[in-house]
């Protein structure tokens, strides 16, 4: 299975996941919010860097997420707003900022995804 098929078949796990809780109360993602985490797979896809573990959250937000063992973790959240949320700890430095969600990473998300794949090569 290659990347790009990689990472739609963890969406879509996530979005059945949250399907089974929806009766204990978690709310399914919203149209916007599924468009975003479209839009933010299409642009990691090319970077060609292992798949992230994505999640929806109880109350519908999508988390992409990596662990880089010893290096620290990024998260990046979608929730239909038009603002990707980031948070990571990469060697001891703790980011978390929200930005304009377009057509294009924003700049400090871009930024921490290329220096977590730099940690691990």
């Amino acid at each position: 299975m290659d990347n790009d098929d990689t990472m739609h078949a963890r969406l879509a796990a996530a979005l059945q996941e949250a399907r089974a809780m929806s009766d204990r109360g978690w709310r399914l993602p919203a149209d916007a919010t599924l468009a975003e985490a479209g839009r933010l797979l299409a642009l990691l896809e090319p970077l060609g860097w292992r798949p992230p573990e994505i999640e929806v959250t109880p109350d519908g937000e999508i988390i992409f997420e990596w662990e880089a063992g010893a290096h620290g973790w990024l998260q990046l959240l979608v929730r239909g707003d038009g603002q990707l949320t980031h948070s990571a700890v990469l060697e001891g430095d703790e980011y978390g900022q929200s930005e304009d969600f377009r057509d294009a990473l924003p700049d400090w998300a871009a930024s921490l995804v290329a220096r977590l794949m730099r940690l691990e090569h």
